[in-house]
């Protein structure tokens, strides 16, 4: 039987919103189930890896004690000096010379160097020698006399009036003027072609085109005495290199008869390499002359 109305118990009034105590007890409920919850896991853990549990014991050490170290702030230990203490330092300051001291052997080197009289070109005269005659020069690339060519001196004069000192890009971009497309037109012309490729630098110029052709797989038979750009070239193509004597056909007939003995084995289905000669008409460390008709006979022939 129910009990009479009068007698019911009023109800407990839920306590306020934002109620210190409330908020208290909540976040201490938070804070003890969380901390049961790591133990919980630090013992299960443990259990199973205990290494585990000691090196993430030791990040966390390690992440307070980052966190609470003193951090190092510029100009917190600044040092006052007195003008006294300033005077003695520079005093006691002794700069280092901005052209070291010669050693002896490269004194000795300058002292034998052999100097020339006016510009550098086929023919020079000693400035030493009182009177001397013309000598020729062996130790210049200007072999044919276009330094002091007065003609083209005149005409470089009159480029640098109209063009500027250079064009200071690559072809592309904006270092192709009329000049060049007009030298294209002309270099296209004499070695019978429709178009050419005008390149600045011998760098430039081997770095791109002996690349492009010989690729990883190819043959490249190539003299050795090339010059740098070419060697580096070579070995940027990535290609199987080999080098045959300088300017001797002989060897390079040997050697071209080799690569075909190592190709002759292929089977159809295997893709042949191509095969390339580099060499250099007028070989830049050397002077030398590449005997062009000899080799042009060996590549139609291997």
């Amino acid at each position: 039987m129910d009990p009479p109305l009068d007698t019911l118990a009023p109800p407990t009034p839920s306590p306020p919103a934002g109620d210190p105590a409330t908020e208290r007890g909540f976040f201490h409920t938070a804070w003890d189930f969380s901390f049961r919850m790591g133990i919980r896991y630090i013992k299960s853990s443990y259990k199973d890896d205990p290494f585990r549990t000691f090196l993430e014991l030791c990040l966390i050490g390690f992440i307070i004690w980052y966190i609470t170290k003193q951090k190092y702030n510029i100009g917190t230990n600044e040092i006052t000096l007195s003008d006294k203490e300033i005077d003695e330092l520079v005093d006691d300051w002794k700069p280092e010379p901005l052209v070291p001291d010669l050693t002896e052997f490269e004194r000795e080197t300058l002292e034998k160097a052999i100097m020339i009289e006016g510009p550098n070109g086929t023919k020079v005269r000693l400035a030493s020698a009182t009177n001397s005659k013309p000598l020729l020069n062996f130790a210049s690339y200007n072999f044919l006399g276009f330094l002091d060519n007065p003609d083209i001196e005149n005409h470089a004069h009159e480029t640098l009036r109209k063009y500027g000192v250079g064009s200071c890009g690559p072809p592309g971009f904006y270092g192709t003027l009329d000049v060049h497309m007009e030298l294209e037109k002309q270099v296209a012309a004499f070695i019978g072609h429709s178009t050419a490729i005008l390149y600045s630098q011998a760098f430039a110029a081997t770095l791109s085109v002996i690349p492009c052709f010989s690729k990883r797989g190819d043959i490249i038979v190539a003299d050795e005495g090339v010059n740098l750009p070419i060697q580096q070239a070579i070995v940027l193509s990535r290609s199987k290199v080999y080098w045959y004597k300088h300017n001797d056909m002989a060897d390079l007939e040997r050697i071209l008869k080799d690569v075909n003995k190592q190709l002759h084995g292929r089977g159809a289905k295997n893709v042949l390499p191509r095969k390339f000669i580099i060499t250099e008409g007028l070989f830049q460390n050397t002077g030398d002359i590449t005997p062009l008709k000899d080799l042009v006979e060996l590549k139609h022939r291997y």
